[in-house]
């Protein structure tokens, strides 16, 4: 009696850790698949931004060399779409604060930088003020990127949101 007793215990046992091994082993592949996806929407938004950036600083240094716009202004408002598109779509996918917060700054910082109108160059050079608020929305826009890189990288686990990463290579 005892034997049949402890051999079913031993089967519902046996049942029931199967089944928390496959419900644990669904869950850690569902997390990864959702980190993959952020790690997916944050890298369209980031190049949606550096395309915009590049686009904005193609037409800066037009005007210093006195060449025409190189920019036709569909693709530049193109590019403006494409971040917010990427902005939302992101921010759908997740409710991380860090993350959501650093997104937005990335995207605002690129787009920001059509508030600059840096005027008419003189000898290949803008106003020492229009040339500062460039270098320094240079500066911003780079930081900000890094800033969304590393809070997407940390998305999802608890050691990684204290990484530096140097972004020194970045060329707009």
């Amino acid at each position: 009696m005892w034997e049949s007793a402890i051999a079913v215990i031993g089967t519902l046992a046996g049942g029931l850790m199967v089944t928390v091994t496959q419900q644990l082993t669904d869950r850690r592949r569902q997390r990864e698949q959702h980190r993959e996806r952020v790690a997916d929407l944050t890298g369209q938004l980031l190049s949606a931004a550096l395309r915009y950036r590049q686009l904005f600083w193609l037409r800066v240094d037009a005007r210093r060399a006195g060449e025409p716009d190189p920019v036709v202004r569909a693709d530049f408002y193109q590019a403006r779409s494409d971040v917010t598109e990427a902005r939302d779509r992101l921010a759908l996918a997740v409710t991380d604060e860090t993350l959501l917060r650093a997104a937005g700054r990335a995207a605002w910082s690129a787009l920001g930088l059509s508030e600059i109108d840096p005027g008419v160059p003189q000898d290949g050079r803008y106003t020492p003020e229009i040339e500062a608020r460039l270098e320094a929305a240079r500066q911003h826009t780079h930081t900000t990127h890094t800033e969304l890189r590393q809070a997407a990288a940390g998305y999802g686990t608890t050691s990684a949101p204290g990484r530096v990463v140097d972004t020194r290579s970045e060329s707009v």
